[in-house]
């Protein structure tokens, strides 16, 4: 039984991954729509990287057929004194692996594995020190092992330039302390593939940051975990859980020292121990005295994009896109309400910025939720455009986070579980008002979509009907904030 190189990485994320996909594959999750995006993108990365190397030979597979010849394809590719080959399939023993870039040095070989992300990771040194074993028994020496990925300092002025877009990382010497550890993962893993009952499910074998996926399989199998399981806490993670088995702790009520806890989980569990709300009215009516009007609700939508789409936007930038800005002028005054949506391919951050400076005047409070994020999204558009950047720095110094009252305690509920999200917040404060009937109901969906229906080819009723959604739920975020602090006003009877 053969184990390809993503059949080992599903064995480091947790072994019984590797025997549900070669003995109960039904069980396998799909891959959501937001995954599949960002795999798109690292394929779309790919022929950037393949660009730098002229004497280039890809070769893949589109049948199943084909990926069992691959093998002896590669080969001969080899052997008619190919320089640099991409998608070539290796195999020795029982495993096998395909490789992005293998190319020729004297009487040896470099490996290169291609990335979409920013630099090279931990999971990096894994993959590519089991593809070394497989070339290497295969007769192909490795002289070196380095990470191709996204270089985010890289800023599009016309054509993307491949020479700037991409970077290399040497991890030669980390591949090289991993050989030994991931001979014998290797070994431990055929024998998972090999075996005819599943290994030990417990999530907190989970490893490589697997450790939510792991339980939405978990959930499935027999016997269920029980309902006071340590591994439905909030933020619970592998590490944490597994300190607590180590204490034979499983459950809830068996927690005595919470410190074992990350605080966020803490804070839950205080909640959910007190029972009811609380509220510090104290420091609630300071942080609400800060508030002057008129005031502004208002939220970004950005989408972020592998390969930077216009003149002057670097790899991953969040570039807003969309709008939602709620207006009270005094106390108990009118709602107003307004919004901007980038409709065409054009670069969104000029016309948007035009857009803003008619609906802000030079007073009032602007609320956010977690105001970092806003923030941010003014200093970089402050910096592309130094025209707008008094603009926007003035409306940075009126930002006042309304996350502030939840993530400081100040109104603690269990209904919150622990976070001060506002998909967590509205339904505990206004359960009347909520996102479980729109179609996109949280922001990577936005911008996803948002760049699948702008940028790509649609119809246009498909077209439209995106934007509709877009325009209700990011409506919705803004509206939430005006309910929100109308609630926390009402707690320290202040209207």
């Amino acid at each position: 039984m053969l184990i390809s190189k993503s059949e080992y990485m599903l064995y480091l994320r947790h072994p019984a991954w590797l025997w549900i996909k070669k003995h109960a594959k039904h069980l396998m999750p799909p891959v959501d729509d937001d995954l599949q995006a960002r795999f798109n993108e690292g394929h779309a990365f790919e022929p950037f990287v393949e660009s730098l190397f002229p004497n280039l030979i890809r070769l893949g597979f589109k049948s199943y057929d084909e990926y069992l010849d691959l093998p002896q394809i590669t080969l001969r590719e080899w052997e008619k004194g190919a320089e640099v080959v991409s998608q070539g399939r290796y195999e020795t023993g029982s495993i096998t692996c395909i490789s992005d870039l293998v190319r020729k040095k004297g009487d040896a070989f470099i490996l290169t594995e291609i990335k979409s992300s920013s630099s090279a990771k931990e999971e990096h040194t894994f993959d590519l020190a089991f593809q070394k074993i497989v070339l290497e028994g295969a007769g192909f020496p490795i002289e070196r092992c380095e990470v191709a990925h996204v270089n985010n300092s890289y800023v599009r002025q016309g054509e993307i330039n491949s020479d700037k877009l991409v970077s290399f990382t040497d991890i030669t010497a980390e591949v090289n302390d991993q050989i030994e550890l991931t001979k014998s993962r290797i070994d431990q893993a055929i024998l998972v593939a090999q075996a005819r009952e599943m290994p030990d499910p417990r999530p907190e074998r989970a490893r490589l940051k697997s450790y939510q996926d792991w339980l939405s399989i978990r959930e499935k199998l027999s016997p269920p975990l029980p309902e006071n399981s340590i591994h439905f806490l909030p933020y619970m993670n592998a590490e944490k859980s597994t300190k607590l088995a180590q204490k034979g702790i499983y459950t809830v009520p068996e927690i005595t020292d919470v410190s074992l806890l990350s605080k966020s989980t803490q804070k839950f569990l205080a909640a959910k121990e007190e029972g009811v709300r609380i509220i510090e009215k104290d420091k609630l009516k300071v942080f609400l005295s800060q508030i002057s009007y008129p005031v502004y609700y208002f939220d970004y939508e950005a989408s972020q994009s592998l390969l930077p789409p216009w003149d002057g936007t670097r790899p991953y930038q969040q570039v807003p896109f969309q709008y939602s800005l709620h207006r009270v002028r005094e106390p108990n005054g009118p709602v107003e309400h307004f919004e901007y949506l980038h409709r065409d391919v054009s670069n969104p951050m000029p016309s948007m910025l035009e857009s803003l400076k008619d609906h802000f005047s030079n007073e009032g409070s602007i609320l956010v939720w977690f105001e970092q994020y806003e923030k941010s999204r003014n200093n970089e558009m402050a910096e592309l455009y130094p025209e707008s950047a008094t603009f926007l720095n003035a409306l940075n110094d009126r930002i006042i986070d309304l996350m502030k009252p939840f993530s400081k305690n100040m109104v603690k509920d269990q209904a919150f579980e622990g976070s001060s999200s506002i998909k967590k917040v509205l339904p505990a404060l206004i359960p009347n008002l909520t996102y479980d009937d729109l179609d996109i109901q949280e922001g990577v969906s936005a911008a996803r979509k948002w760049k699948e229906v702008t940028l790509g080819d649609v119809s246009k009723a498909e077209r439209e009907n995106t934007y509709s959604d877009l325009i209700k739920y990011c409506k919705l975020d803004t509206l939430a904030m005006v309910e929100i602090h109308n609630k926390l006003m009402e707690f320290c009877s202040c209207r």
